[in-house]
C-alpha cells in the first residue's frame, strides 16, 4: 500500500517535499487573492431593482422587491440564482458594462415605471450584444424601444375577474403551459412596433371568454408580461418561466433538466426513491402502488432523454414521473378523522363569493372541519354589525357570518369566526381619524400615528369585547379565533396615555419618554414588556369569560406568532400563559415555512411547552408571505405535525387557488374519509 512504501523522514529532506511545500503556498496565495466574485458561483441573472433616486415611489419601491423575492423563488425551482441589484448603482456594476467578459445572460425588471439617465444606455448596450430582458407589469418608453413595444395605456379592470387567466400560442416555446391562472386587478396596455415583437398569450376573463387584451409578448430581445407574476397557479407559473427562460436562452435548457431530474424525487417530507417506496408499501393502497410503477417508469425515461441531451424530453418526462409520484405519495396518508382539519379564509366571502354553499360543499369533499372566516378587522364588520362599520362586501354579498354558518353546518363544519382585533385596515377614514382625536390609536416609538387602537385604552377594550359578543349573540357560531391579538410590533405602542397607564400600574414616575422603556435598550423595558403582554392577555381573558356565559360550548382560539418567548418581547403576545391559564381552546401558531425541518423544530418547541389540554393546530402556509407551498408540501406538514402528536392543521389561505391546487390533493388521502365535527 501507499502509506507503507512512504519514508516522512526521507521526503521531509527532499528536494520533492520543498517543492510541494512551495507549490501548495502558491496556491494558497493565488486562491486568497482572487475577487470574490470568482471564488463564487456567479449567477447568471439580474434582477434590477427600482430605487426612489430615480424618481420611484417609496410603495413601489417596497412591492417591486416582494415581487422580486417572488421571483427568486420561482428561479431557485428550476435550478438558478439571480442577483438583486439597486437600478441606480447599475452603472458601477462591472457585469453590466460594454465591455465586461461574463455578462449576465438574462435582467429582469419586476417593477421599474422609470428607468433612470444612467442605466438607460447600459439597458441598451447589453440588449444590443446579445442579452435578453424580462419585464413585468411596467414598460417605461426607454425599455419598450428595446422590445420593439409602444405603452398604450394603464387599465384597471372594469368588472370582477376580468383578468382572470392567460391563454397561450406559442407552440416554437417548448414546455409552455397552456394557460395559467393569474386574478390580476389591472393590467398595461402594450402594442407591437415590429413583426418580431409577437403576441403569445392573451387574457381571458372568469368565464373563459378572451378580453382580447395581450397578456405575453415575445421579442428576440425578450418578454414583456403586463402584470407581475402573482402567488396563485405558482407551479404553472414556474413551468412557464422555465419555458420562457429556455426558448430565450436555449443553454439554460440544460439546468433546468438538471433540476427537475434533481428535484424528481423530493416529495412531501421524503426526498429519495428509497423511502417513498417503503411509504407506499406501508399505505397499502392498490391504486398508490400503481402510480409508483408509473413514476419510476418516467424516471428512467427522464434519464434517458437526458442522457441523449434532449433537455425538452427529459424536462416533460421528469414532469410526469414526479406527478405520478406526488400521487402515489398523496393516495398513501391515512386519515384521522378525531383531528382539526381547518382552513383559514382571508377575504371572508370563501373561494366563491355569494356562494357559501359551493365553498362548504367543496371543503367537506376534501375532509375538511373547521373554516376560519375573516368576517371582522378592528373597524371593519362582513356582517349586520350594530358596533364595527359595515363594509362593502356586506354591502355587496350580504351578511358572511348568517351565510357561512348556515352552509357550513349543513356539512359539519364548524365555523370559527376569525376577528382581527386592533388593527384598523380597511376602516372608514372617518372612523379612524374620530378614534385618533380621542387619542384611541397607537402611537410609534418616534411619535408616528399608527391605525391601531391602544390595547391600554379601556374604550378600545369595550369596543372590542362589544363586537365579538355580538358575533356570538346573534349566530350560531362554533367558536371566536383571534387574530393580530398583539402590538404591530416592537415599535409601539408608546402614546401619552400608555405612560400614563404604565406609570400608574408601576408606580413609577418616566422621564424620558419612550426612551426608558424601549425594548432591549430602556431602563425600565422589562417592566414595559410585562405591562404591554398584560394589556393584551387581558382582552383574551376576558373575550372567554364573557363568550362562555353567554355560550357555554363555545371555544376561544387565536393565530399566534411561532416563536415563542420572542413574541411576548416584541409583540406583547403570550399565548403560553393564555394556555397555561385556560383562555384558549386551541392555538394555530403560524409556522409559515418551505423549510421542512424548521417547521419540524418550531413544531416541537411549541408541543413541548404548550399545556396537554391545550390543542395546537400548526398553521401551514400554502399561500403566505413567507411560503408558497407545492400541494405535496402541504401534505409533508401535515405528516409530520401528526407524526409530532399535534390536534390538528390549519392551512392558509382558502381561495379558488387552493381549491384547484391543494383541495384535491388533501382530498386523495390525508382527508378522504367523510371528516366529522371536532369536539
Amino acid at each position: 500500500m501507499l502509506y507503507e512504501r512512504f519514508d516522512v523522514k526521507k521526503c521531509w529532506n527532499s528536494t520533492f517535499f520543498v517543492k510541494i511545500t512551495i507549490a501548495i503556498f502558491l496556491v494558497f496565495i493565488c486562491w486568497n487573492a482572487l475577487p470574490n466574485h470568482i471564488l463564487a458561483q456567479q449567477a447568471d441573472i439580474a434582477i434590477l431593482l427600482p430605487s426612489s433616486e430615480s424618481g420611484v415611489t417609496e410603495g413601489d419601491v417596497n412591492y417591486a422587491r416582494t415581487v422580486s423575492k417572488r421571483f427568486v423563488r420561482m428561479l431557485n425551482g428550476i435550478g438558478f440564482s439571480a442577483d438583486q441589484l439597486d437600478e441606480v448603482s447599475a452603472a458601477s456594476i462591472p457585469r453590466l458594462q460594454v465591455n465586461s467578459t461574463n455578462p449576465y445572460r438574462l435582467i429582469i425588471l419586476p417593477l421599474n415605471p422609470k428607468i433612470s439617465l444612467k442605466t438607460a444606455p447600459i439597458l441598451k448596450n447589453y440588449v444590443a450584444r446579445g442579452g435578453k430582458l424580462l419585464v413585468t407589469y411596467n414598460l417605461a418608453d426607454e425599455v419598450a424601444t428595446l422590445l420593439n413595444l409602444r405603452n398604450i395605456k394603464w387599465l384597471k379592470a372594469e368588472t370582477e375577474g376580468q383578468f382572470a387567466s392567460i391563454q397561450f400560442d406559442a407552440p416554437e416555446v417548448l414546455g409552455i403551459p397552456k394557460s395559467v391562472r393569474q386574478k390580476s386587478w389591472n393590467i398595461t396596455v402594450a402594442e407591437s412596433t415590429d413583426p418580431k415583437t409577437r403576441i403569445i398569450g392573451h387574457w381571458y376573463n372568469a368565464e373563459g371568454t378572451s378580453t382580447g387584451y395581450p397578456a405575453f409578448f415575445l421579442n428576440p430581445n425578450g418578454v414583456f408580461f403586463s402584470h407581475v407574476f402573482l402567488p396563485d397557479d405558482i407551479q404553472t407559473k414556474t413551468q412557464l418561466l422555465a419555458a420562457l427562460l429556455g426558448y430565450l436562452i436555449p443553454e439554460f435548457q440544460h439546468a433546468i433538466a438538471k433540476r427537475e431530474l434533481d428535484a424528481l424525487t423530493t416529495i412531501g417530507h421524503i426526498n429519495n426513491l428509497e423511502t417513498l417506496t417503503r411509504f407506499v408499501g406501508y399505505g397499502g393502497v392498490p391504486e398508490a402502488k400503481q402510480a409508483l410503477h408509473s413514476g419510476k417508469t418516467l424516471i428512467t425515461q427522464a434519464r434517458t432523454e437526458y442522457t441523449k441531451k434532449d433537455y425538452h424530453a427529459a424536462m416533460t418526462a421528469a414532469r410526469e414521473s414526479h406527478k405520478a409520484l406526488t400521487k402515489a405519495y398523496s393516495l398513501s396518508h391515512l386519515s384521522d378523522v378525531t383531528e382539526g382539519r381547518a382552513v383559514w379564509n382571508h377575504s371572508g366571502l370563501g373561494a366563491y363569493p355569494g356562494d357559501w354553499e359551493r365553498s362548504a360543499q367543496e371543503l367537506a369533499a376534501a375532509g375538511i372541519n373547521m373554516i376560519l372566516p375573516n368576517m371582522a378587522w378592528g373597524g371593519l364588520a362582513h356582517y349586520n354589525s350594530s358596533v364595527l362599520p359595515k363594509s362593502d362586501k356586506f354591502t355587496q354579498y350580504g351578511d358572511q357570518i348568517a351565510q357561512c354558518v348556515n352552509a357550513a353546518h349543513q356539512h359539519n363544519i364548524e365555523v370559527h369566526v376569525w376577528k382581527i382585533t386592533w388593527n384598523l385596515e380597511g376602516a372608514p377614514k372617518e372612523f379612524v381619524d374620530k378614534l385618533r382625536e380621542d387619542g384611541r390609536t397607537q402611537v410609534s416609538s418616534s411619535g408616528a400615528p399608527i391605525n391601531w387602537l391602544c390595547p391600554s385604552h379601556p374604550e378600545n377594550v369595550q369596543l372590542e369585547l362589544n363586537a365579538i359578543m355580538e358575533i356570538v349573540r346573534n349566530y350560531d357560531v362554533d367558536g371566536i379565533h383571534l387574530d393580530y391579538i398583539r402590538y404591530p410590533g416592537s415599535h409601539a405602542c408608546f402614546c401619552p396615555e400608555c405612560k400614563k397607564r404604565f406609570m400608574l400600574a408601576t408606580r413609577q414616575h418616566i422621564q424620558a419618554w419612550p426612551a426608558s422603556v424601549l425594548r432591549e435598550t430602556g431602563q425600565h423595558s422589562d417592566a414595559y414588556i410585562e405591562w404591554c403582554s398584560q394589556q393584551i392577555t387581558r382582552l383574551v381573558r376576558l373575550i372567554y369569560k364573557r363568550a362562555r356565559e353567554i355560550k357555554p360550548g363555545i371555544k376561544i382560539s387565536a393565530a399566534v406568532f411561532g416563536g415563542y418567548p420572542s413574541c411576548v418581547t416584541s409583540i406583547g403576545q403570550d399565548w403560553i400563559a393564555w394556555a397555561k391559564a385556560g383562555y384558549v381552546d386551541f392555538i394555530c401558531p403560524m409556522n409559515y415555512t418551505e423549510d421542512t425541518k424548521f417547521f419540524t423544530d418550531l413544531l416541537e418547541k411549541q408541543l413541548a411547552l404548550m399545556p396537554k389540554d391545550v390543542a395546537i393546530y400548526p398553521g401551514i402556509g400554502a399561500t403566505a408571505s413567507n411560503s408558497l407551498l407545492t400541494p405535496d408540501a402541504v401534505i409533508g406538514q401535515i405528516h409530520l405535525a401528526r407524526f409530532l402528536g399535534a390536534s390538528g392543521w390549519s392551512i392558509f389561505d382558502y381561495s379558488a387557488n387552493i381549491s384547484n391546487t391543494i383541495l384535491p390533493t388533501i382530498q386523495m388521502g390525508v382527508g378522504k374519509h367523510k371528516a366529522e365535527p371536532v369536539h
